[in-house]
């Protein structure tokens, strides 16, 4: 049985996997994990994967043959071309290798909706870099926060996306804003790469919201980055 832990900046999430397949998925702090009896003790491989901190102070159990702590030295199964691979977010990392897991040696991307909202492109197993952008609740809240007047407005859906007041103009920036620098970006690598489809993976808490309105063909996987936690914990096997 093997275990995946990915901190993320919010919240810490896990699954285990059993003889390759996703068996269960929670949620709890590591602490709290590596206390638990029943989820412990038949662990034969575990990683830990942080975007919050560093896990210098993490100590695995020494029974534990195969783990690991994910750092930027940590082997991975595709090629890394970003110029700056330890400052590259682990969940990035991960995400990636999972889809290529899903699609091996394809050109696919993925976008991960959270706290901030992460494009990856990974193509033939060569990681090739992505970008970063405000999450949805950010951007509302900036604009609220950087100015005078502004209210904090709820996320919301407008079909129109031309407000017709202060508080629909302020969600139509932030959820429509969002929702079109989804489908301009994968219009924008469709175009660059001269293909005409391309696999788009679509994770984190806001995956579900943008997937029913965005005009791209996605695919919503929320377990992509614990897919490829499992998918580098498989590959340092001793």
């Amino acid at each position: 049985m093997n275990l995946c832990i990915d901190i993320g900046n919010t919240r810490t999430k896990a699954a285990i996997f059993e003889q390759g397949l996703l068996v269960r998925q929670f949620y709890a702090e590591l602490e709290d994990i590596l206390e638990d009896q029943k989820v412990m003790k038949d662990v034969d491989g575990m990683i830990v994967s942080s975007t919050k901190s560093r896990l210098d102070d993490v100590i695995l159990p020494k029974a534990i043959l195969n783990q690991v702590l994910l750092d930027h030295h940590t082997l991975i199964p595709i090629e890394n071309l970003y110029e700056t691979p330890e400052t590259l977010g682990r969940d990035r990392l991960a995400a990636v290798i999972g889809a290529n897991a899903l699609y091996p040696k394809a050109l696919s991307i993925v976008i991960d909706a959270g706290t901030c909202i992460t494009f990856d492109i990974i193509n033939n197993a060569q990681y090739l870099g992505g970008n970063i952008s405000p999450g949805i609740r950010m951007r509302a809240q900036a604009m609220h926060d950087y100015t005078g007047l502004l209210p904090n407005v709820d996320i919301a859906y407008h079909a129109d996306f031309i407000g017709k007041n202060t508080e629909q103009a302020l969600q139509n920036g932030a959820v429509l804003g969002t929702i079109f620098e989804i489908d301009s970006f994968i219009a924008s690598i469709i175009d660059k790469y001269k293909v005409e489809d391309i696999n788009v993976i679509l994770t984190g808490g806001d995956a579900d919201f943008l997937a029913k309105h965005v005009k791209s063909k996605i695919f919503v996987e929320e377990n992509i980055v614990l897919m490829g936690l499992h998918e580098i914990l498989k590959h340092n096997a001793h």
